[in-house]
């Protein structure tokens, strides 16, 4: 089933009375500052949504499309996000606390400021996304994709980044205090001013990368 219009504005007990129903299809729906804690949205269709500062906190939305939709400054913290896809979404300032991520999709996305700190974001495809100034304070980042991505002024401490493909990432100024970047690639990404105080480095590829100190690693 198809809602109606393209931009429906509707309440949050609209929205779930619909899905309840068997509707799906939410593309372009209006829901700014919704109230959908512990919601059951799995697989729902949100693409180009616009749910800024809704409160998700605790909602499934397993395998859900939300690319080009508007998170600015939702809840989310603690929300099963599992092979959802965030591609291209704004997601700056958005609380992802504890969030489960597993093989989530969130290329391109705008993480600015995202708050991902014990986050679950295994296998995840977050490339070329902007993560300046992102919160992954003991986030598990294993095997992700993390290829061109902005890392800037992250805060990494204690992540585990564990087989993650970096490749061409800019970790410029990141924190990386007792992070897992073990065998991971960090191939010509940019290291310059970051902190690997403590980090596990063991089998980690740097070749060409820009180092702490400003030299390239051959």
């Amino acid at each position: 089933m198809r809602s109606k219009n393209l931009g429906d504005i509707m309440n949050a007990s609209e929205l779930l009375k619909r899905y309840a129903a068997g509707e799906r299809d939410f593309v372009g729906v209006q829901l700014q500052g919704a109230y959908l804690t512990e919601a059951i949205l799995i697989g729902a269709d949100l693409r180009q949504a616009d749910l800024s500062g809704a409160n998700l906190s605790g909602a499934n939305l397993k395998g859900a499309n939300l690319s080009d939709a508007d998170l600015r400054n939702a809840n989310l913290s603690v929300a099963d996000l599992g092979g959802a896809d965030f591609s291209d979404a704004n997601l700056q300032q958005t609380n992802l606390r504890q969030a489960n991520l597993p093989e989530a999709s969130l290329k391109r996305a705008n993480l600015v400021a995202v708050n991902f700190r014990e986050a679950n974001l295994m296998f995840a495809n977050l490339s070329m996304a902007n993560l300046y100034q992102a919160d992954l304070h003991g986030a598990t980042l294993y095997q992700a994709i993390l290829h061109r991505a902005i890392l800037q002024d992250a805060d990494l401490i204690g992540a585990i980044l564990q087989g993650a493909d970096l490749r061409g990432a800019d970790l410029s100024r990141a924190c990386l205090i007792r992070a897992d970047i073990s065998r991971a690639i960090l191939i010509a990404a940019d290291l310059k001013g970051a902190t690997l105080l403590g980090a596990n480095l063991k089998g980690t590829v740097l070749t060409g990368a820009i180092l702490p100190d400003g030299k390239m690693q051959n």
